[in-house]
């Protein structure tokens, strides 16, 4: 790895179409609803004959293809590798491999300036190699392996090299609301010997897809993951980053390459399977894989300046001296081509976007719009911060904000909800709890309760960028109390005086806040060790929990023990997530759905939605969710019918009565 400095910290901060139950709905359904994604609105899909296999399936059943992509970098093929790099600056531009320096000359191609490329007769592959610009010895930004510490990159086709066992259909995704996302870092997640996981495994990639690991008799890692009943997990910073471990990586050096201190391995093609491997195991337990991906700025400005200067912005935008500028055309399609390398050759579901506020919002638009349109029925998920974590910016008009979110709904795009976020457990690093704690703005918990929709159904930008209403669909927020960044639940209900422990109000707290995240209309996120009380504070130590994107396995390590200790907890997260993937009702699939399927209203504190799952019966509710932030029972009037209560305080009930206990959710069925 390169010398290493410290890593900054990510800022804290349609049609309507009927739902089934999910794993409940008859198989026609389910093809119907998979082919209806695929189709523009008004469009008609060709019937199936015996034997064929709808364009969704097989769209996650194909392998990828095993071609190099036709980008910049080095393009490897036995006969030849063809050397491409942007250098707008200069025309002086070599690349050395083999002993030998080779002058890079400028070539046209379509959708690229500037480029410069060499062509290299022989088989090339495992070599490392060495751009030169005006001299300067720089990255390849564009390398698929990179020789640890240096700027050298390896010769290789990523595409060709698949999976041990080669690759399984990817899970099936009907809608982006289906989702329920695990937050955790590859480290973190299996590095303490509670995991349960092989010395030589724990803290790398295929320590996280270890099956059979138990701790006190109960699983743990990914068969914990499966008990828990997530159906994405999203891996923190694993592209090569440049900080030392333990640090969660948000510096990246290199954002084509598997980060190696994550691997158990040297050898160039063996660290490509190994990921790849890692993918194929999540999808073959049931589980998608989203990367969190960090293209708003690198390790330091060193990285990529040595090429040009035009890869950074004016002004720094993020907080780390070094944002990079996705409104120079040729970076924008360095980020696009990157994704496109992820999906197409290691299979990944989604991404992440730290500080996604940094970019335009057109750009990431055009983004997602391509890798949609190209990788067709793989329900590809994109989501990021939509705010900076620099200075003021000058384009914040053009860059992603929840005001601008409209204009990404065609393409699938969605943003962390800080506002929800807010509403429900207070700030990041203050002692307030909110509505979570019995006071805040129950307005603003119903509007989050709903998926924070539009007023209006519109595609147009917001006047204001901030705007707490901003999804034109429900896959747009991403619902969340917990998160990396800053205090996790549990540490921030006892930071805020939270007392008790897990079976005292401080408990209750935990389980309403997450209990309002997944009966809540959108996608639900939770970080990490939430669903068992992870906490971070060592000896009363919350200023190191705060801010502990470096500090040591003591801090950030899950221990799995807190599994046991916390077993009703557990048992909570466990029954709302089966609740929410068994309710159709609380995962409506479109603006018009929540406008006109949903009645919110408030009653004081207590927030009250009565829901229909059916668009052809919107007026009659199947399912109503009450959220009391009281420290007192509240008795719902129910619609006309025959109501079963199904979740409490406690999780999964089966009662008759109306009664909602307080600091809880409460959610009624009609039988």
């Amino acid at each position: 790895m390169a010398t290493r400095m410290p890593a900054r910290l990510s800022t804290g901060r349609g049609h309507r179409r009927a739902r089934a139950p999910l794993g409940l709905a008859p198989a026609a359904l389910a093809a119907a609803v998979l082919l209806a994604a695929l189709l523009p609105s008004g469009g008609q899909a060709a019937s199936l004959t015996a034997g064929q296999t709808s364009p969704a399936a097989a769209a996650r059943t194909a392998a990828p293809p095993t071609s190099p992509l036709d980008t910049l970098g080095a393009i490897y093929t036995p006969e030849r590798t063809t050397f491409r790099i942007w250098s707008p600056d200069t025309p002086d531009v070599r690349v050395d491999i083999g002993g030998r320096s080779h002058p890079l000359g400028p070539v046209s191609l379509d959708g690229y300036s500037d480029v410069y490329q060499a062509v290299v007769e022989g088989d090339l592959k495992g070599q490392t190699y060495q751009f030169r610009v005006a001299g300067r010895a720089v990255p390849d930004p564009y390398a698929q392996m990179v020789k640890p510490g240096t700027t050298q990159g390896v010769v290789l086709n990523s595409a060709a090299v698949g999976p041990t066992g080669g690759w399984a259909p990817t899970p099936a995704l009907a809608a982006r609301e289906d989702a329920v996302i695990y937050e955790l870092g590859v480290r973190d997640f299996t590095i303490d010997p509670s995991s349960g996981v092989d010395p030589d495994k724990r803290g790398k990639f295929l320590g996280l897809v270890q099956g059979g690991t138990t701790h006190d008799g109960v699983s743990t890692g990914l068969d914990h993951l499966k008990e828990l009943g997530v159906t994405d997990v999203e891996l923190m910073p694993s592209f090569d980053f440049g900080s030392t471990v333990p640090n969660w990586g948000y510096d990246p050096l290199d954002y084509n390459v598997p980060e190696e201190q994550y691997s158990q391995f040297t050898d160039p093609e063996d660290r490509v399977r190994e990921f790849k491997d890692m993918v194929d195991a999540f999808h073959r337990n049931g589980i998608r894989v989203i990367m969190d991906v960090v293209y708003n700025h690198t390790y330091s400005k060193d990285v990529l300046q040595g090429i040009t200067p035009e890869y950074y912005t004016p002004v720094d935008l993020s907080g780390t001296g070094n944002s990079l500028d996705d409104g120079n055309p040729m970076v924008s399609r360095m980020i696009r081509d990157s994704l496109e390398h992820w999906v197409r050759d290691y299979n990944v579901d989604g991404f992440r976007f730290d500080l996604m506020g940094i970019h335009h919002y057109a750009n990431v638009a055009g983004w997602a719009r391509y890798l949609n349109a190209a990788y067709p029925g793989r329900t590809l998920q994109f989501h990021g911060e939509p705010w900076s974590g620099g200075v003021a910016d000058p384009q914040e008009s053009q860059k992603v904000r929840y005001g601008t979110v409209p204009a990404l709904a065609d393409a699938h795009v969605g943003v962390f909800n800080g506002a929800y976020r807010d509403a429900i457990r207070g700030g990041t690093r203050d002692a307030v709890m909110a509505y979570m704690g019995g006071s805040g703005d129950a307005n603003a918990v119903a509007t989050g309760m709903r998926g924070s929709p539009l007023a209006t159904r519109s595609t147009d930008p917001l006047p204001n960028p901030w705007d707490p209403a901003f999804a034109l669909d429900p896959e747009q927020t991403v619902n969340y109390v917990s998160v990396h960044d800053d205090l996790g639940l549990w540490d921030k209900i006892t930071y805020s005086g939270g007392t008790g422990g897990a079976d005292g109000s401080a408990g209750r707290i935990d389980r309403f806040a997450a209990g309002m995240v997944l009966t809540s209309q959108g996608v639900p996120f939770i970080s990490e060790g939430d669903e068992f009380l992870r906490s971070k504070v060592v000896g009363g130590d919350y200023t190191t929990a705060m801010n502990s994107y470096d500090a040591p396995d003591t801090v950030n390590a899950l221990h799995w023990g807190d599994k046991t200790a916390n077993a009703a907890v557990l048992r909570y997260y466990k029954d709302a997530i089966a609740l929410r993937k068994a309710t159709p009702a609380l995962r409506l699939t479109s603006w018009d759905a929540v406008h006109d399927q949903m009645a919110t209203r408030t009653d004081g504190q207590v927030v009250v939605s009565a829901i229909s799952s059916r668009p052809g019966a919107p007026d009659v509710p199947d399912t109503v969710v009450v959220d009391n932030p009281t420290d007192t029972d509240y008795t719902v009037a129910l619609p006309p019918g025959t109501w079963t209560k199904v979740l409490d305080a406690s999780g999964s009930t089966h009662a008759p009565d109306a009664t909602c206990g307080g600091l809880a959710v409460t959610v009624f069925t009609r039988n």
